[in-house]
């Protein structure tokens, strides 16, 4: 088993699957992600002392471990939160994937 990083953001449910799609092309294209899996959750939280539940949209990115933080600072720079929830770690991976992954990003 190899690693690869997968990278976790939440977004408004406001944003279209349009702006959505943008977003995820953008990293594809820019050769910052292999992979970009979008989904519609709930999430309930703590906000300015407030209990807060609504939907969102969460995004998994797979990228290399070496593209990880180039990845990070494109999503805060095109985030719209004060606060962006963005979640990374490294995980193990078949060979083959991570072959894919790191193809796919230029690696």
């Amino acid at each position: 088993m190899v690693s690869i990083a997968v990278v976790t953001t939440t977004l408004p449910i406001e944003w279209t699957t349009q702006q959505i799609t943008e977003l995820k092309t953008k990293l594809i294209s820019q050769q910052l992600a292999a992979c970009v899996q979008s989904e519609k959750i709930n999430s309930t939280y703590s906000w300015q002392g407030e209990i807060v539940s609504e939907d969102e949209w969460r995004l998994t990115i797979k990228t290399t471990p070496n593209r990880q933080e180039s990845l990070i600072s494109t999503l805060v720079e095109a985030h719209p939160y004060d606060v962006p929830q963005i979640v990374h770690r490294i995980e193990q991976s078949s060979p083959k994937y991570s072959d894919w992954v790191k193809q796919q990003v230029g690696e």
